[in-house]
């Protein structure tokens, strides 16, 4: 068990590492191998881990995710380089389906990566489901189709998760 949480603490950190040598041009390791360790000592006493995922559910969701983020980014682009900028910005909000909070702090995390669309808030109400406080760039578009397919691909892709209906 020891040995199993250690090797995921190491997993964990690849991400650190390859970040480290990307943009430091592979220099600076005396800098950064004890950093490392802190790092991974971190992970593995904090009890951090990767939450459960269906594995044949990840190229479908890379898949959709990338594809969501290199349209919004055209979509956007296209908007800001227009002779006329077609923007009409507003708060809008959204029923979330996702039940576990966690899950739900992903989604809005994902919908912040997304041009066009940022995440404010999770509003929570008693007896009614939680609601996502969005600033999206054009109130006209059909963000909400958007924003309700990544929430369909993220219950996908967690097995643990399953998507209510709103009340």
């Amino acid at each position: 068990m020891l040995i199993q949480r250690l090797a995921d603490s190491v997993i964990l950190s690849v991400p650190a590492v390859l970040g480290w040598a990307a943009l430091t041009e592979n220099q600076g390791w005396w800098f950064f191998l004890p950093l490392w360790w802190v790092i991974v000592a971190w992970l593995h006493f904090s009890g951090f881990s990767l939450p459960a995922l269906r594995w044949r559910a990840v190229p479908g969701f890379l898949l959709f995710f990338l594809r969501q983020l290199v349209l919004g980014a055209f979509d956007v682009g296209w908007r800001a380089l227009a002779v006329t900028p077609n923007f009409a910005p507003q708060w809008q909000r959204y029923p979330l389906r996702l039940t576990a909070p966690a899950n739900q702090r992903l989604l809005a995390s994902m919908i912040s990566l997304l041009p066009g669309t940022c995440s404010a808030e999770i509003e929570q109400y008693q007896g009614k489901a939680n609601q996502l406080l969005l600033h999206v760039l054009d109130q006209h578009a059909d963000w909400q189709a958007g924003v309700a397919a990544l929430e369909q691909q993220l219950a996908r892709l967690l097995p643990q998760e399953t998507l209510a209906d709103p009340l």
